[in-house]
């Protein structure tokens, strides 16, 4: 080696030295980005200190002060923590603040528990919950999977799942040629909320399309389960086998109904699934709420070995008028308590 070009040459070692270092001790990235928009190290951040003070809760001594169209507060607490925060807005410390309403209720139902608001406040709830916690957001997977849950709802939002999962077909976001498991389980149709003989078969349902191959039955589909399995024969994608899709079908239990929870834990059992990256099919506002109880479900079932993202379309706000402002904020404050109920589990696992 030329003498002239040895000290060129150190400087080049010493660089790659120090490039190699950087790369094997960097931090992972989370496979979970947005739970930093909800609580860091335990601790809930400023929208969620912003939604509390919306709602008459406020944090002694909090570096973030009460702003304009706070309403007087109700209830104090001594910090950001999870632990504190969690029961104030359960409803816990004082039952006239309670983000989450009656837990035996569904969403849709009325439920004189939750909180009544102010337009002005109830549009800055919506706000947040949009722009600071992406709850509207559309969601794409960010990674390769080895297989597609697909999980169950109500009608609509059904249809809505499987437009969204026939499009990640067509722009080849997702493969057709993956397993799809339907998590489904356990639940009466609600004609109240649009789950009717003739919903179910309207192919004219401005969401999605019915294959041309489809042909209607006689027989009476009265649930849940029995309802996914009528909408994907009348519109799953053309590419998408018959043979790759499995059913996973969960019992009510004690409870009104099968949950995502006892869905996941069915899967689990039934089907023993590998490790690896999995994608599920939701759609927003649940996208995230959706994911914590799977990752809490496969934590405390000894799979850490399996990561699911949740994805699916989101969502256009355009209340029509005073109450149904209230009503969008109330839904929003109570899938954020879900959440955060669910970051605190895990915490504690």
């Amino acid at each position: 080696m030329n003498l002239k070009f040895l000290p060129w040459f150190a400087v080049g070692i010493i660089f790659l030295s120090i490039t190699l270092w950087q790369v094997w001790n960097r931090k992972p990235e989370s496979p979970y980005p947005q739970e930093a928009l909800f609580a860091k190290e335990g601790k809930v951040t400023d929208p969620l200190v912003r939604l509390m003070g919306l709602t008459g809760i406020r944090i002694l001594k909090d570096p973030l002060k009460p702003e304009a169209g706070w309403p007087e507060a109700r209830l104090y607490l001594q910090s950001r923590d999870l632990e504190e925060v969690v029961p104030a807005i359960q409803g816990k410390r004082d039952p006239s603040i309670n983000w989450l309403g009656d837990p035996k209720k569904e969403r849709w139902e009325e439920d004189p528990t939750k909180l009544g608001m102010p337009s002005a406040q109830a549009a800055e709830i919506i706000n947040i919950s949009l722009k600071s916690l992406q709850l509207g957001a559309k969601s794409y997977p960010q990674a390769s999977a080895k297989a597609i849950l697909f999980l169950g709802a109500a009608l609509l939002r059904v249809r809505m799942r499987l437009a969204f999962l026939n499009d990640l077909y067509e722009t080849k976001k997702l493969s057709p040629l993956l397993p799809v498991y339907i998590l489904t389980g356990e639940r009466q149709l609600d004609e109240k909320i649009g789950e009717t003989a003739e919903m179910l078969v309207k192919a004219d349902n401005g969401i999605i399309p019915f294959r041309k191959d489809w042909q209607p039955s006689p027989t009476t589909v009265a649930d849940e389960g029995e309802m996914i399995k009528l909408v994907f024969a009348q519109s799953r994608h053309s590419a998408l086998p018959k043979d790759t899709i499995f059913y996973v079908y969960s019992p009510k239990g004690t409870g009104r109904r099968a949950t995502t929870e006892s869905t996941v834990q069915q899967w689990l059992s039934e089907f023993h699934p590998a490790g690896g990256r999995y994608v599920a099919i939701s759609n927003q506002p649940y996208v995230f709420y959706q994911e914590c109880v799977i990752r809490r479900v496969l934590l405390q079932s000894g799979r850490p070995d399996i990561h699911v993202e949740v994805v699916g379309p989101g969502m256009d706000i355009e209340p029509e008028n005073k109450d149904a402002i209230a009503d969008q904020a109330r839904d929003f404050l109570n899938n954020i308590s879900r959440i955060l109920y669910e970051l605190f589990l895990i915490k504690k696992i």
